[in-house]
């Protein structure tokens, strides 16, 4: 029997590799891939570009980080569409305090892209990974991204303008350690114990079967009520 598909969008500038290890179980993943930019391009404008990936009319949206908040914005886009969203946040409610001034006054902007895609101690500790396996995969992911993308992409977090959740049926899938967007500002549908910001990476066995479950879920349109605990 063919498996059911689920489109993935990564975390801000990286791919597939941050979901090396997850086991989709019934679903097959199919990775939409970060676009180049064009100049002052809108969210929107970027999301309908994207949008062009999904070859089904109801499809099951997963994104994780930067990628659950394009997910989201993509769901519009689509009569009958699921999101699951791990690492991620619901609404501009959720972002940090600091994201949410930086937004207002441009802060952000001043920010050194370049040292931000780099393999240091302050990265390894925002994102939570402590082996040598872990800290060499988030080195690459980062060095292999695009600092005009990037750039862009903190802007949009940054003004993310939504303030209630979207009309699909979302599961959230956050970590008790996430240190970029931390849970006490989400109200997520099951918490990961020790998650960091790339339990994807730290935590794949557990997330694995989380993730699955939340799929079947999705895929059945049951009630987040049902959302199975470990």
């Amino acid at each position: 029997m063919e498996k059911s598909i689920c489109y993935i969008l990564s975390g801000l500038g990286a791919d597939e590799r941050v979901f090396d290890q997850i086991d989709f179980g019934d679903f097959t993943p199919v990775f939409i891939p970060w676009e180049p930019v064009k100049p002052n391009q809108s969210l929107e404008s970027y999301v309908k570009q994207l949008s062009l990936h999904v070859k089904v009319p109801s499809p099951i949206l997963i994104g994780i980080s930067f990628g659950g908040i394009v997910a989201q914005e993509m769901s519009f886009l689509f009569e009958n569409c699921s999101v699951l969203i791990i690492s991620s946040v619901k609404s501009r409610l959720e972002l940090p305090a600091m994201m949410r001034v930086s937004g207002k006054i441009g802060f952000h902007k001043l920010m050194p892209i370049q040292l931000l895609l780099k393999g240091n101690w302050i990265n390894y500790w925002l994102f939570g990974t402590t082996t040598k396996t872990e800290k060499n995969k988030l080195t690459g992911i980062l060095e292999d991204s695009d600092p005009i993308f990037t750039k862009w992409a903190i802007h949009q977090i940054t003004n993310w303008k939504r303030n209630k959740k979207t009309k699909s049926p979302i599961l959230h899938i956050h970590g008790d350690n996430d240190r970029i967007f931390k849970i006490s500002n989400a109200s997520p549908d099951f918490i990961i114990k020790g998650g960091s910001h790339l339990m994807t990476v730290s935590k794949p066995k557990e997330l694995s079967i989380v993730i699955q479950d939340g799929l079947n879920k999705l895929a059945d349109k049951q009630a987040y009520s049902d959302f199975t605990n470990y």
